[in-house]
């Protein structure tokens, strides 16, 4: 896709607005997602980025990461649209569903999402659940995602141990709202293994756990949340789809993460299904040394291997390289 027709796509967009938010029902399940339309381009050429939040999580960590100093020159060239999915976002109202859809389903239901905004072709950059989610989305519309950046995927099934840690975590959540115990868990989950002896071992990851843990009490809605997790716990294989993955992925992973070994099964699955090594020549595997939450405590890292990875995909051609 060239200049002139992203100039294009942008006109279609006409009616969307900087920092809009849009809530847009998926009649199929019954539920609405939430999107967040930041858009700080100006008259700049641009792409369109679809977020997707981790568990635990919602969109306010991809508006933190955007913000970060080393993302100015992106953000200046990028349409983002952040989602939060059913239930997900800070002080949801209770859902009243007892069963959170398949990541399938809430895959497949972000197409409302892209042709209620009338983008015809978007990056989707998912983290954590959100990346298997993203993925799942890729593979079903491929037309509609001209590439992926996947922070923590994971691509099994749940093991044995997360699936018990999972379910007791679940069964506290819905029975006794937010716990030391699902705290704990959600810590692990997102800052590594490292982090769940305690608040970590610099000021940066200890505000950051901080920070998360605040957001856990006052803004998540503790059996929605439980939901999700649920969903995420019962997620079906995705390694062996990825054969019919067919767009860019970059794949991000930090080195303390409590995923790792699981990530990095994802991208050697990955590299097996495109059975051949120039086909992986945009897909680039980065492993941030020292971190266990990429976003979070490298986002130097991440933007520059972004920026280097949308260029790879033809996107952001004219945006310099900054040292």
């Amino acid at each position: 896709m060239d200049e002139t027709e992203r100039a294009g796509l942008l006109e279609k967009l006409g009616t969307v607005q900087q920092n809009q938010k849009y809530v847009i029902r998926s009649n199929k399940l019954g539920l609405d997602y939430t999107a967040w339309v930041q858009d700080d381009t100006g008259t700049n050429s641009k792409c369109y980025v679809m977020t997707i939040h981790d568990i635990g999580c919602s969109h306010s960590v991809f508006t933190e990461f955007v913000s970060q100093p080393e993302m100015r020159a992106l953000k200046q060239r990028i349409v983002w649209v952040h989602v939060d999915l059913p239930g997900q976002e800070d002080d949801a109202t209770p859902l009243t569903i007892e069963k959170y859809p398949s990541l399938d389903d809430i895959a497949s239901e972000l197409i409302n999402i892209v042709d209620h905004l009338n983008i015809p072709q978007t990056v989707i950059f998912g983290e954590g659940a959100g990346a298997n989610i993203a993925s799942r989305f890729a593979i079903e519309y491929p037309s509609r995602v001209h590439g992926l950046v996947l922070v923590h995927p994971t691509g099994t099934t749940a093991g044995f141990m997360e699936m018990m840690k999972d379910k007791l975590n679940n069964w506290k959540l819905i029975h006794k709202g937010m716990n030391p115990d699902a705290e704990a868990y959600l810590i692990w989950h997102r800052f590594g293994r490292d982090a769940a002896k305690g608040y970590g071992d610099s000021q940066l990851l200890e505000a950051n756990i901080r920070e998360f843990s605040e957001k856990l009490y006052q803004k998540r809605t503790a059996k929605n949340l439980a939901l999700f997790m649920d969903a995420f716990l019962n997620r079906t294989n995705l390694v062996d789809k990825l054969d019919k993955l067919t767009v860019d992925c970059l794949v991000a992973v930090g080195k303390k993460s409590s995923v790792i070994n699981t990530t990095e099964k994802f991208y050697e699955r990955l590299r097996e299904a495109r059975n051949n090594p120039q086909k992986m020549v945009n897909s680039p595997l980065l492993i941030a040394d020292n971190v266990g939450d990429v976003l979070g405590e490298a986002p130097d890292v991440l933007a520059k291997s972004m920026q280097f990875f949308l260029q790879g995909i033809g996107l952001l051609s004219g945006l310099p390289m900054e040292a």
